[in-house]
Formats: structure tokens, C-alpha cells, sequence
């Protein structure tokens, strides 16, 4: 009986030591990849040439909103014979379908661009976060920003990552 209560008592030390080392780390971490995006040195120059590329399209689209503007204008005056006002009306229709043109492809270089400074920052981002996980053994880490209502203190690495990308060579 004396056996049986021993070996009993060890199985319990066993079991709570086990949990002990279980709980020793967070089984989950978070990071906040919004604030990576926006305070690390990476991010930071990404957004910059994000807003590079919005002033650049945004100049060029309101050249065309003027000269488009100027023909309207031209063509609204009454003293305007009927070749003229067809010549302007055919101007107008053009510069119209190229300010669409120019507007959508604005969009669309500022949605790949957007893309790929997205991935480019991620890939230097996940080498980090995979040896934070592998460091406190777990294996889901979740972005803060969308997807946590609440965590614990200790389980946010987002000051770790920004210190490390921040800290690796460009």
C-alpha cells in the first residue's frame, strides 16, 4: 500500500512538472504586423514609395483632368462653328477614355506595387517569426491586429520582431 502511494505521489510530480514545463512559455504568440508595417525601417520605406507612387499617378491624372477640362470649356462656347465643335467634341471623347485609361492603370500599378512590398516585406519577415515560434515552441502565431480579443502579457513578440528586422542589413 505504502508502494502504491509513493509511486501514486510520483505520478502526480511527474504529471505537474510536466505541465510546469508545458506552461513555462506562452502556447501561443502574438505580433501585430500592422505595427511591423508602419514602424519598422522596412515598412516605413515601403509606405514611402507607396505615397511616391500615389503623388507621381496623382500629378500625371490631374494634367489629363485639366487638358480635359480645357476642351470641355472650348467646346462649350456658342461662337464655335460646327467643325470645330465636332473637333472638340472627338477631342473630348479621346481624352476622356485616356483619363480612364490612365486612372485605372494608376490603380492597378498601385495595388501590384502595394503586392509586392507586401511580400517583399513579408519574406523578411517570416524567417523572424518562424525562430520566434521555434524558440517558444509553438506552432501557431496569430496577428494581433485581426485576429486576438485578448492575450496575456508576454505573448506579443511584435518589439522583438521590429528589433530584429530593424537590426538586419538592408
Amino acid at each position: 500500500m505504502k508502494q502504491l502511494c509513493v509511486l501514486a505521489a510520483g505520478a502526480i510530480v511527474v504529471v505537474l512538472g510536466a505541465t510546469h514545463v508545458r506552461s513555462a512559455g506562452p502556447s501561443v504568440v502574438i505580433v501585430s504586423l500592422q505595427r511591423i508595417a508602419t514602424q519598422s525601417n522596412a515598412g516605413k520605406r515601403a509606405i514611402q514609395q507607396l505615397e511616391t507612387l500615389r503623388q507621381e499617378r496623382g500629378r500625371e491624372l490631374t494634367v489629363k483632368q485639366k487638358e480635359l477640362e480645357d476642351v470641355v470649356r472650348q467646346a462649350a462656347k456658342d461662337t464655335l462653328a460646327a467643325v470645330d465643335r465636332d473637333r472638340l467634341s472627338q477631342d473630348e471623347n479621346r481624352r476622356r477614355a485616356e483619363l480612364q485609361q490612365l486612372t485605372s492603370q494608376a490603380q492597378s500599378d498601385y495595388q501590384n506595387t502595394q503586392s509586392r512590398l507586401q511580400a517583399e516585406l513579408r519574406a523578411q519577415i517570416n524567417p523572424i517569426l518562424a525562430d520566434i515560434a521555434k524558440r517558444y515552441g509553438v506552432d501557431v502565431m496569430l496577428n494581433s491586429d485581426t485576429a486576438v480579443a485578448w492575450a496575456a502579457s508576454g505573448t506579443d513578440t511584435t518589439d522583438e520582431v521590429l528589433q530584429r528586422l530593424n537590426a538586419a542589413p538592408q
